[in-house]
C-alpha cells in the first residue's frame, strides 16, 4: 500500500539579513542635520515624526514577513535594523520636505535670548543664538562667526521665515534688526 502524496503545497520563504538597512537611516542623518537646527520646532517636529515611523516599521515588518523569514536566529537585529531605519529616515525625509516645500516667507523680528560659543568635538567652534519660540523658550539657531561678533544679548534681530509644508517654519536668514 503506497502513502498518498500530500498536494498541500510547502511555503518555503527565503531568509533574509536586514541588520545594515539601519544605515540608510544614519546616512541619511548627514543631509539634514543643520536643517533640525534652523527649523523652529524642529525636534519637537523630529519626535513626532520618529513616532509617526514606528507605524511604518510594523507595516514593512508584516509585509516583508510574507516573503521572508524572520524565524531565523537573527530575527530580532532584522527587525531591530527595519526599525532603526525608519526611526530615522522619515523624520530627515519630512524635515527635508519641510525645508524646501514652502508656502509663504516672512520676516519676524524677535529678541535675543542670549549667544554662546560652542566648543566642538574637532576643535572648532560653533555659534548660536538663543531666541523665545512658541515650542521652546531658549529655541537654539546656527549663525556664523561674522554675525556673531556684529551682536549682542538682548539685541533685536529679523528672521526671514519660509513655512513648510508640515507647517513649521524654516529660518532662512537672520539678519540685524535695522528698524531701530
Amino acid at each position: 500500500v503506497s502513502k498518498p502524496i500530500s498536494k498541500k503545497k510547502t511555503n518555503h520563504k527565503k531568509s533574509k539579513n536586514f541588520e545594515l538597512i539601519s544605515l540608510i537611516g544614519v546616512i541619511s542623518i548627514f543631509f539634514v542635520i543643520r536643517d533640525f537646527e534652523q527649523t523652529l520646532g524642529g525636534y519637537i517636529l523630529f519626535w513626532k515624526l520618529a513616532f509617526f515611523s514606528l507605524l511604518f516599521s510594523i507595516c514593512c515588518a508584516i509585509i516583508l514577513n510574507h516573503y521572508y523569514s524572520f524565524n531565523n536566529e537573527k530575527r530580532f537585529y532584522n527587525i531591530l535594523g527595519i526599525s532603526i531605519c525608519f526611526f530615522l529616515l522619515v523624520p530627515n525625509i519630512c524635515i527635508f520636505i519641510n525645508k524646501n516645500f514652502n508656502t509663504e516667507v516672512s520676516k519676524q523680528p524677535i529678541q535675543i535670548n542670549y549667544k554662546k560659543i560652542t566648543k566642538t568635538s574637532r576643535g572648532g567652534n560653533t555659534y548660536n543664538i538663543y531666541i523665545h519660540t512658541e515650542f521652546d523658550k531658549n529655541e537654539r539657531l546656527d549663525i556664523s562667526k561674522e554675525f556673531y561678533d556684529s551682536i549682542s544679548n538682548n539685541q533685536k534681530v529679523v528672521l526671514t521665515l519660509t513655512k513648510g509644508v508640515l507647517g513649521y517654519n524654516y529660518v532662512q536668514k537672520i539678519e540685524i534688526d535695522k528698524s531701530l
